[in-house]
């Protein structure tokens, strides 16, 4: 009988389909970022200009970073796609992260950099769109 005081309304978390799309899309931008973490450590000649045209650091360094970096958003993109509410946050923080370290990374590689950070824009809004207390499909 509804509204009997014995019955508990379960309350199913709203599902939302960008959510599972945003965590895909870091997997796959962190997925870019270890491709790019080792190339910057195994062969720095792949790269348009040499280590010291770089804004800041050399590739020893930037191939650290975007390993790092992209370890940390595989493990986010999991979570968020295992439906855990607390990735969100993370998620969006790295994701900005990865965009500010590709603007600094612009000069080795343009073309890959610009796809990159405009693949985490759209994470971004994937991660911020849905309301509160989504979870992925």
């Amino acid at each position: 009988m509804p509204g009997s005081a014995g019955s508990h309304a379960s309350r199913q978390p709203t599902t939302s389909g960008w959510l599972a799309f945003a965590g895909l899309l870091v997997c796959v931008v962190g997925f870019f970022n270890i491709l790019d973490g080792l190339t910057a450590l195994l062969k720095d000649h792949y790269y348009q200009v040499g280590s010291s045209r770089l804004l800041i650091f050399n590739y020893t360094a930037w191939g650290c970073i975007w390993l790092i970096l992209g370890v940390a958003q595989l493990v986010i993109g999991g979570a968020i796609l295992a439906r855990k509410a607390w990735a969100r946050t993370p998620g969006i923080a790295l994701t900005a992260l990865v965009i500010l370290g590709q603007f600094a990374f612009l000069n080795a590689f343009p073309l890959w950099s610009t796809i990159v950070i405009a693949l985490c824009v759209v994470g971004i809004y994937g991660l911020m769109t849905p309301t509160s207390g989504s979870v992925a499909l």
